[in-house]
C-alpha cells in the first residue's frame, strides 16, 4: 500500500509538471504551424518571382545559394552547473524515534551560464523549486503516517527514507539534461527506486520532448528492443510487444529519458516492461550506431565532457574507440554506522573486468570523464569525516587502473556546490593534510595521467 501511494504521488508530480509545460508546448506548436504557413507563402512568392526574373538574376541567386553552408555546425560550449541539497527529518518525542529522513538535491546553472541563458536558468530553477516543495510535503505526510504506525503498536518500526538526487548528463549550448534518481524506503525491505530526466533547450529554456530529438519514435522503439534483447534476452520481457506498447503509452511524455552526449538513454522502472524483480533497466541508443534516428542539432556535441553517474546503474559509452557501446557500472555498499568507522565498498565494473576496494568513507559520488584525445577516466569523490578525497581511475573496456588520490572537493559556496561538467575547467576546493576547512580553491584541468592539475 505504501509503495502504491508513492507511485501515485510520483505520477501526480509528473502530471503537474506536464500541466505546467502544456502552455509552452501549445505555443511551440502554434509557432511551428505559423512558421510552416509563412514558409509556404514565401515559397509561392519566390516561385512567381523566379518565373518573372531574368536569366541573369536567376544565375546570381543560384551562386549565392551555393555560397551558403547547407548545414552550419555551431561550436558547442560546455556550461557551468551547480547543485544544492536540503535535508529534513521528523522525530517523535513521545516514542523517541526518527520518523522520516528526507534529502533532496537539485541542479541550477552556474553564474556564467545563468547570465548567458536567463530563460534556461529560470526553467531549471522552477523545476528545482517544484521538487523541493513537493518532497517536503511528502516528508510531512509520511511523518504523520509513521506516527500512526507507532501509536498502533507497530513493532520493529524503521525510519522512512526519501532521497532524490540529481546527476547532470549533458550541459552545453545545445541542451541540458538532468537525471533524477529517486529512492524511497518504507522499512521491512519495502523500497522503490525510479529514474527520470528533465531535458531543456539551452537557448529557449523550453522542455525538450523525445519527438524533438528523434526522427521516428517507432524506429526508436525497434532500436531499444533490439539492444535490450541483445543484453537481456527476449524471454526477460512480458511479451514480444512489451517494449512497443510501452512507447505507444509513455514514449513521448518526456519523463523517463535523458539526452546524452553520445545518444539518448531510456529508463524503465522495475515492472514496466519485465516482471517485478528484474529491477531497473536502462539502455542507450547511440548517435553513432543509429545516426538516422536523431536530428542533426542534438548530435553536435563537444569532444570532451563530464557526466554524472548514479550508483548501481549502468552507463553506456564507447570505452575502446571501436564504435560499439561498453557498459560501465559503479556500486557502493556500506558497513557500520554513518560517521563512525563506516566502511565503503566501491565496485567498478565493465563488461570484461571488475575492481573492488574497501575504504573508510561516509558517501561517494562518481563522474565519467572523457578527454579530447579519447581517453576515459572515472572520478570518485569519497566523503570522509572531515575531508573529501578524489580517486582517479583510468577506464578501458578491458581494464580499470587506479591512478591516484587527491584531497580536493568540488567548490562549495553560498549553499551550492559546483558540478563537474568541463574537463578543462573544474572548480575544486583544496585541503591541507589535516585541515577540516579548505585552504583555498582553484580551477583545474585533466592532467596527462587523468588526475586534475591546476590551470596555469
Amino acid at each position: 500500500m505504501k509503495k502504491f501511494q508513492s507511485i501515485i504521488l510520483t505520477i501526480c508530480l509528473l502530471a503537474a509538471m506536464t500541466g505546467c509545460n502544456n502552455d509552452s508546448e501549445k505555443k511551440e506548436k502554434d509557432s511551428s504551424s505559423k512558421t510552416s504557413h509563412s514558409s509556404s507563402e514565401s515559397e509561392n512568392k519566390e516561385t512567381s518571382a523566379s518565373e518573372a526574373a531574368t536569366e541573369a538574376t536567376s544565375q546570381n541567386t543560384t551562386e549565392e545559394s551555393k555560397a551558403e553552408p547547407s548545414n552550419p555546425q555551431k561550436e558547442v560550449k560546455l556550461l557551468d552547473m551547480d547543485k544544492q541539497t536540503i535535508h529534513e527529518s521528523a522525530s517523535s518525542i513521545q516514542y523517541a524515534a526518527t520518523l522520516t529522513e528526507m534529502s533532496c538535491s537539485t541542479a541550477s546553472l552556474g553564474k556564467n551560464a545563468a547570465k548567458e541563458y536567463p530563460d534556461l536558468a529560470s526553467s531549471i530553477n522552477n523545476i528545482s523549486d517544484f521538487y523541493e516543495v513537493n518532497l517536503l510535503e511528502q516528508n510531512n505526510m509520511y511523518a504523520e503516517s509513521a506516527e500512526e504506525e507507532l501509536s498502533s503498536g507497530e513493532e520493529n518500526f524503521e525510519t522512512y527514507i526519501f532521497d532524490l538526487n540529481v546527476h547532470v548528463r549533458r550541459a552545453d549550448s545545445v541542451a541540458v539534461s538532468i537525471l533524477h534518481d529517486s529512492y524511497d524506503y518504507y522499512g521491512f525491505d519495502s523500497e522503490l527506486r525510479s529514474f527520470w530526466g528533465e531535458n531543456f533547450n539551452t537557448e529557449t529554456g523550453e522542455t525538450i520532448y523525445l519527438p524533438d530529438v528523434v526522427t521516428d519514435i517507432n524506429k526508436l522503439s525497434e532500436a531499444v528492443e533490439a539492444e535490450l534483447y541483445k543484453s537481456f534476452g527476449a524471454d526477460t520481457f512480458y511479451s514480444d510487444k512489451a517494449i512497443e506498447n510501452y512507447f505507444k503509452d509513455y514514449g513521448e511524455d518526456g519523463s523517463h529519458w535523458t539526452l546524452e552526449y553520445n545518444g539518448v538513454t531510456i529508463y524503465f522502472d522495475d515492472g514496466d516492461i519485465a516482471g517485478s524483480g528484474v529491477g531497473d533497466i536502462s539502455v542507450t541508443i547511440e548517435f553513432e550506431k543509429y545516426p538516422e534516428l536523431f536530428k542533426e542539432k542534438y548530435k553536435n556535441t563537444p569532444d570532451a565532457y563530464i557526466v554524472g553517474l548514479p550508483m548501481k546503474s549502468s552507463f553506456y559509452t564507447d570505452l575502446d574507440g571501436d564504435g560499439s557501446s561498453d557498459e560501465l557500472t559503479i556500486a557502493d555498499s556500506y558497513e557500520g554506522e554513518f560517521g563512525v568507522d563506516r566502511t565503503l565498498s566501491l565496485r567498478i565494473s565493465t563488461s570484461e573486468t571488475d575492481y573492488t576496494e574497501k575504504l573508510m568513507a561516509n558517501d561517494c559520488e562518481a563522474y565519467y570523464v572523457k578527454t579530447a584525445d579519447g581517453k576515459n577516466y572515472l572520478y570518485v569523490l569519497m566523503e570522509l569525516e572531515a575531508q573529501t578525497e578524489l580517486y582517479t581511475f583510468h577506464i578501458t573496456d578491458t581494464g580499470i587502473n587506479k591512478v591516484g588520490t587527491q584531497t580536493i572537493a568540488p567548490h562549495y559556496s553560498d549553499q551550492t556546490v559546483s558540478v563537474l561538467t568541463d574537463p578543462d575547467n573544474m572548480h575544486f576546493d583544496i585541503f591541507g593534510k589535516a585541515d577540516i576547512e579548505p585552504v583555498g580553491d582553484d580551477f583545474f584541468t585533466v592532467g596527462y595521467d587523468g588526475m586534475p592539475v591546476m590551470k596555469e
